[in-house]
């Protein structure tokens, strides 16, 4: 679990505070269960801190679903259609944080109206109901955190740094609740800059949704060796001006000037994509795939198992596809590494190597005979037909001490 996206859902979280629909309520709320109205600073910290943990408790619980889900369903989170309507989710979900377009948005205010208690079991209780009564409000930004917390789940095959990304969600969204009851701080009134907020954090939604387009695009866009000048020359140029030309300081005065303020929002949202594409990951790499044809890959899994036979020799097989990213890094990484190679000589490993680009008959029988559940998949077959499954890529180490401890007939799977 790297801090990049710890910090990332921390930021989401702040950001959906400062939404329109939960800003304004959150002196109200912190009046509820009594943490702004206390004579000491710290009795009105430890009750917002109560209060956050509630939501914390329910955000999490979420988030644990979601990553849930993305293990059990990770073989169908990186196919093309469903990157596709990831695309299209994020850039609705864009300009429904901008409410050009419809989303469900709850009366909290009415829904927050209930009995106080001086027992700090209320203000958790309180906050566990609070973060699903604004679970709508955050759709958007947490919505799109969901989806990036199945697809973690479904390549590393673990829950934890989902359930941690949303807890650090959660906590950035509790950030003004305990300024508020902690240390009795006035935030600013709603007003103009929640619209920037709101158009802002619209256009960083669109961009990402231009961001999961571009992964069914051939190739890399922009070119590779231009992302670094084109995010100075195009990309934050393009950005800062459709940004200011929307006027997000205003809100739309009719239909017309709506559909204006999209159109200029989607634009600087391209922008944004373009000033963000040297920090995106890259497809494919001539360097290091010519590096890995060093190694005999057999494409055919039939062939591979009657060679493997013949020689009384192990089998390491690589599931793999053209649009798992997870994949490219570890073509990168490992099979070009040195301990790599290394084990594979010193083994006498047959490899092969199965395109799983396409769903195919072949393939979906592969599929339910490893039962595989995302990519990439490593399997291990020893001489003795005993197979050892690896779900998931995270650095040369980790998978090494994996593939040496199937070879010696040691650890888990």
């Amino acid at each position: 679990m790297d801090l990049t996206s710890l910090s990332v859902a921390f930021f989401q979280g702040l950001l959906s505070s400062l939404s329109a629909c939960v800003y304004p309520l959150i002196p109200i709320t912190t009046a509820i269960f009594g943490a702004g109205n206390v004579d000491k600073w710290y009795k009105g910290f430890f009750l917002s801190g109560i209060y956050v943990l509630g939501m914390s408790l329910t955000y999490m619980a979420i988030g644990l679903v979601a990553a849930f889900s993305g293990s059990v369903f990770g073989a169908y989170l990186g196919k093309p259609e469903v990157i596709f309507a990831f695309g299209i989710i994020f850039f609705y979900l864009g300009l429904g944080f901008m409410n050009i377009l419809p989303l469900p948005i709850p009366n909290l205010g009415n829904k927050l109206q209930v009995k106080k208690s001086n027992s700090i079991v209320y203000p958790l209780i309180l906050g566990i109901f609070s973060g699903f009564i604004a679970a709508p409000c955050t759709a958007p930004l947490f919505g799109s955190l969901l989806i990036h917390i199945a697809q973690s789940a479904a390549s590393q095959n673990s829950v934890l740094p989902g359930v941690l990304q949303a807890f650090a969600f959660s906590i950035g969204m509790g950030v003004p609740f305990l300024l508020i009851g902690g240390f009795a701080l006035k935030l600013p009134k709603p007003g103009n800059w929640l619209n920037a907020v709101k158009y802002a954090g619209g256009a960083v939604l669109i961009a990402a949704s231009f961001h999961y387009l571009e992964d069914l695009v051939p190739g890399n866009f922009p070119p590779v060796d231009y992302r670094i000048s084109t995010a100075l020359i195009a990309g934050i140029p393009v950005f800062l001006v459709f940004l200011y030309l929307s006027r997000i300081m205003q809100l739309p005065e009719n239909g017309m000037d709506k559909l204006k303020k999209a159109g200029f929002l989607t634009i600087a949202a391209f922008g944004l994509f373009l000033a963000t594409a040297p920090f995106a990951g890259i497809k494919g790499n001539t360097e290091s795939a010519a590096v890995t044809q060093e190694i005999h890959w057999i494409s055919s899994l039939e062939k591979g198992m009657e060679k493997a036979k013949k020689e009384n020799a192990p089998v390491f097989l690589d599931l793999w596809a053209t649009w798992c990213q997870a994949c490219h890094v570890m073509e990168r990484e490992l099979f070009p590494s040195e301990e790599f190679r290394s084990w594979v000589q010193k083994n006498k490993v047959v490899m092969i190597r199965l395109d799983f680009t396409e769903e195919t008959p072949a393939n979906m029988e592969i599929t339910e005979k490893y039962s595989v559940r995302g990519l990439p998949t490593l399997i291990y077959i020893s001489p003795e037909g005993k197979s050892r499954i690896l779900l998931g890529y995270q650095n040369v180490p980790a998978t090494m001490k994996k593939l040496e401890e199937f070879t010696s007939g040691t650890g888990q799977d």
